[in-house]
């Protein structure tokens, strides 16, 4: 991705990991993908094996970096063994010697790398060695985990082992023993010989399914459901609310607690609030531009309204102090009220002596404990909601305390620390709950696959619509495996992986029925929030048996709305003049229009050297248009080359690859100009009432026929609903307005 790497680290990253699970290194990466290139005959085929070349460069350059700095990745602590082992027969045969036996549970989610661990140890015919595991139970396909190796066991793996099947469950009631039994009979990797007994002799109640109106109503049903078990005598720590992914159960905590059911859900530590809030006052150390002051000032000890937090913003760009007010020797803010000057002061007092240097550690253990209630606060709330909020603090300052040593700014990199750990998704281990939490009583929340090994009393299952689970088959991988990496795998790759992810999704599935020992619940609903009607999961809930009772949701209320979806209030004077930019970006996302055009707090993205090279596009094409450059090839090529090198792109390692695009985008835009005769364009102003749109085409043109065209010009590639935009409407009307008969068109130079 040339417009920003990081945008696929993480995909690549994944790719490199998934070729360790199966001891794939470097170069047989390469030559599997170079293979893939060779015999490639589809458009798709060609791009997927550029892609898996791409990855075997990065893979070749990431290992030389991890030698360099002497570190290994989580793959390598499987792959490295591996290849040592294998290749030493010395070290193989005294680490082999040291065991006499060697037991394996969850067999079902090793991976190859780890299929050949165990061969290096016991031999190839596994001698003295004991597994366990269930193929409906693999849920960690993304870790290279596959059922496949339960079928190779005594086969062709540790040939002539002996297999037996446990048929007893210890946990759940024989109603939910009998579904999950009856779905396994169709899961690919199960069949007729699936079905389980259970060692309970209580009676039990066959699984529900609840089916609501719409999304809220399904998790009203569901808190319903969950407070009249807790009236029956269940606890809300033996129940569990399950769903298939970490971004749903972020949604569902915040609609139940709104409800008044106590939730024991830590989800992404950076996404909380009491977190936030403290990295809010970090960045004010640090940030002239104290775009942190937005949340900080709705903390009761800095409250500042709108109006005055507005106010501050705009003095502070106005300013050339590298300092924020509240930092420095100015205490007052022209035009702020006495209370937002009062709230300052309040802040300068807490934030006094703590320099740009300072360490956040410090910093915040500084400010929890001596400098405002926010420890306190949150230690004297007798509520699920605040000892739930005190585990994130206390899990927050042990991350802050445990920084790695490198150059900077110590609170500039704990930021940066933050950002990167959020583009790569790597917060995951900061999610967990502490084991003193575990006597709270709420409700456990969590995904599926966190849910393994696990078991509770009352299970909830939410999401049994056909989009949900299983869900809808996905595209193709962004960095997809070069065809024969994946042992075992027989057909085209894209085939192997949807087929792994349909038995994946029904193992998920067999997974969270499987977890509930007395009482499962499961819920969907009948309609999305826009309206439209949703599919249950009949291909799912038809496979547990006739047994599962259906009814319809009677919920009791409606869902509270979210407090971050209220109105905020504005009072403007005289008209607002908007542009059709800034009126796109309101269509597109009112929330981030609210940041950058009436808070005034948008700064712009990360330059990446893709964005500079736009730039210089833009530039050259402005250049054309007001007629400084003329539009011959030889002069076009010199102006692309000064404005790369103006961007600092000249010495770039993709810099051939910025100028053939560059290039390409100025000569289309200089040919679409033949022909005609250039006009100076000016500001178009559309009117409703005292408000105003402007807009300013890039370039106009007349024809030979004299027909003038107003053109806006946009240097990336066009959305399939641009046409349908408000901005491009504004300008249809303004054009019609000022030059009837006009002609609008809507260029991108990177469609050329």
């Amino acid at each position: 991705n040339l417009y920003d790497p990081t945008q696929v680290i993480d995909d690549i990253l994944a790719a490199i990991s998934r070729a360790k699970d199966e001891v794939v290194g470097p170069e047989d990466y390469r030559r599997l993908a170079r293979a893939m290139w060779k015999n490639a005959t589809s458009t798709e085929e060609v791009n997927a094996a550029e892609k898996a070349l791409e990855v075997a460069c990065v893979y070749a350059a990431y290992e030389a970096k991890k030698q360099e700095r002497n570190c290994v990745d989580f793959g390598d602590l499987v792959w490295l063994p591996v290849k040592l082992l294998e290749s030493n027969t010395a070290i193989r045969e005294h680490i082999a010697a040291s065991y006499d036996h060697v037991l394996v549970d969850e067999y079902q989610d090793v991976n190859r790398s780890s299929v050949r661990l165990l061969t290096a140890l016991r031999g190839k015919t596994g001698h003295n060695l004991w597994v366990v595991g269930d193929a409906k139970q693999s849920i960690y396909r993304f870790r290279g985990a596959s059922s496949f190796n339960i079928a190779r066991f005594g086969k062709e793996d540790f040939p002539g082992g002996l297999t037996e099947r446990l048929i007893i469950n210890y946990r759940s009631l024989k109603p939910i023993v009998d579904a999950y039994s009856e779905f396994a009979k169709g899961m690919r990797v199960g069949g007729a010989d699936s079905t389980l007994e259970t060692s309970r002799k209580e009676f039990g109640q066959a699984p529900e399914l609840i089916v609501a109106g719409g999304a809220d109503e399904q998790i009203v049903a569901l808190a319903d459901n969950i407070e009249a078990l807790k009236k029956e005598g269940c606890n809300y720590r033996d129940q569990a609310v399950l769903c298939t992914g970490n971004d749903k159960l972020s949604d569902l905590a915040q609609h139940l607690e709104r409800l008044g059911v106590p939730i024991l859900f830590l989800g992404s530590l950076f996404d909380r609030p009491e977190v936030k809030d403290l990295l809010s006052l970090l960045s004010l150390l640090i940030d002239p531009r104290a775009m942190g002051l937005v949340r900080t000032a709705c903390l009761p000890q800095f409250r500042m309204s709108l109006s005055d937090v507005t106010t501050v913003l705009a003095h502070l760009r106005g300013t050339e102090n590298s300092a924020v007010p509240f930092m420095g020797n100015q205490k007052y803010v022209p035009e702020i009220s006495n209370l937002g000057t009062a709230a300052l002061e309040r802040l300068q007092t807490v934030l006094s002596g703590f320099a740009k240097v300072a360490d956040p550690w410090y910093v915040l253990a500084t400010l929890l404990l001596d400098r405002t209630r926010m420890a306190a606060d949150v230690c004297g709330a007798n509520t699920v909601v605040g000892r739930a909020q005190g585990i994130a603090i206390w899990q927050f300052m042990n991350f802050v305390r445990s920084q790695p040593a490198s150059a900077g700014l110590p609170i500039s990199r704990l930021l940066e620390r933050v950002r990167r750990l959020l583009r790569l998704g790597e917060d995951k281990d900061l999610r967990q709950l502490p084991l003193a939490a575990q006597k709270i009583d709420a409700v456990r929340l969590m995904t599926i696959h966190g849910s393994k090994g696990l078991e509770f009393d009352v299970v909830h299952v939410s999401g049994l619509n056909e989009d949900t689970l299983p869900g809808y088959r996905r595209g193709a991988p962004a960095c997809p495996p070069p065809e024969g990496m994946i042992q075992g795998a027989t057909g085209l790759t894209a085939t192997v992986l949807e087929t792994a992810r349909i038995e994946e999704r029904e193992c998920l599935f067999y997974v969270a029925q499987s977890r509930a020992r007395d009482r499962l619940f499961l819920y969907a609903a009948d309609m999305n929030r826009g309206g439209k009607s949703r599919k249950l999961s009949e291909n799912y809930l038809h496979r547990m048996g006739s047994s599962l009772i259906r009814q319809k949701a009677t919920p009791s209320g409606v869902l509270p709305p979210s407090p971050a979806s209220g109105n905020i209030p504005m009072s403007v004077d005289g008209g607002m003049r908007f542009d059709a930019h800034q009126v796109e970006l309101y269509e597109r996302c009112p929330r981030r229009f609210f940041y950058t055009h009436v808070l005034q707090t948008g700064g712009r993205r990360k330059t990446t050297p893709f964005m500079q090279m736009h730039e210089a596009v833009r530039g050259v094409f402005k250049q054309v248009v007001s007629g400084e450059t003329s539009a011959t090839t030889c002069e076009l090529n010199l102006k692309v080359a000064d404005a790369l090198e103006a961007e600092g792109l000249a010495n770039h390692g993709y810099y051939n690859h910025y100028r053939s695009f560059a290039l390409a985008m100025i000569h289309y835009f200089a040919a679409t100009r033949e022909g005609h005769t250039p006009e100076k364009s000016i500001a178009l102003r559309l009117s409703f009432g005292v408000e105003e749109i402007i807009v300013m085409p890039d370039d106009v043109l007349i024809a030979s026929d004299g027909v003038r065209t107003l053109r806006r010009v946009m240097t990336g590639h066009g959305q399939k609903d641009d046409e349908k935009g408000v901005g491009a409407a504004a300008f249809l009307l303004a054009a019609a307005e000022a030059f009837p008969g006009s002609k609008v068109e809507l260029i991108y130079l990177a469609d050329q």
